[in-house]
């Protein structure tokens, strides 16, 4: 999953777009002024930045403009009170890539990231998984579990392979859709509880009381390793 830097110095809501965030399945780094903010995004590791304005040390626009004269194309989504149409026109000639107004929808912020990420070329780049004795190579899309192959359908390994790339944290049904189905816009939560139901039936030891993919009441699920 993309690696997310939220730049806001509101400790609240800040504590709540990294948990909404890392709930999608986001790895998140979090920074509170701006001139911490700017030191963060030049050492590269973002793929999308959440630019509060207001800041203090540095403002955002400056961040912004900082960012784009050092030739870093990361896609930026401004945050910001600041809401008139000036204002957004300035944040996009500075060099943002989207504008959201506070307060805002942190489900429509969500999709917000999802939309900015697809439109800049932001592609997951897999790697082979070795977590709680299952064992996954993306590239030869072969599974195994302790030692023993895994006959998987093709979006029952997406599935697993999305769960287990984020051991132990919780991922919603939303954020499973995302990875294992991508853009497809006719499957629903239901169908990920179905494809769950199928995975516990081939690696569980009994499927009515798993211990490997476990349900988080009103979110999703978690892969969990001892």
């Amino acid at each position: 999953m993309a690696h997310i830097l939220i730049i806001e110095d509101d400790p609240d809501l800040g504590a709540r777009l990294a948990d909404n965030l890392k709930l999608e399945g986001y790895r998140v780094t979090l920074a509170a002024d701006g001139r911490t903010g700017l030191d963060q995004a030049r050492l590269g590791f973002a793929d999308l930045i959440l630019l509060d304005l207001m800041l203090p040390h540095l403002d955002g626009l400056h961040i912004l403009k900082a960012l784009r004269r050092d030739l870093c194309q990361v896609p930026v989504i401004i945050l910001t009170a600041k809401g008139t149409e000036a204002q957004r026109i300035e944040g996009f000639r500075s060099g943002g890539d989207d504008y959201v107004v506070k307060p805002f929808s942190l489900m429509e912020l969500i999709a917000r990231v999802r939309a900015v990420l697809r439109r800049t070329g932001f592609r997951e780049r897999p790697s082979v998984i070795n977590s709680g004795g299952l064992m996954m190579d993306p590239a030869e899309r072969t599974a195994t579990l302790d030692g023993r192959s895994l006959a998987l359908a093709p979006r029952e390994f997406d599935l697993l392979y999305a769960l287990a790339a984020h051991p132990n944290q919780a991922l919603s049904r939303t954020a499973l859709l995302e990875d294992a189905w991508g853009d497809d816009a006719d499957v629903s939560g239901r169908t990920v509880d179905n494809h769950v139901a199928s995975l516990r039936r081939k690696i569980e030891e009994n499927p009515e009381t798993p211990t490997r993919i476990i349900t988080v009441y009103k979110v999703g699920y978690r892969w969990k390793t001892s």
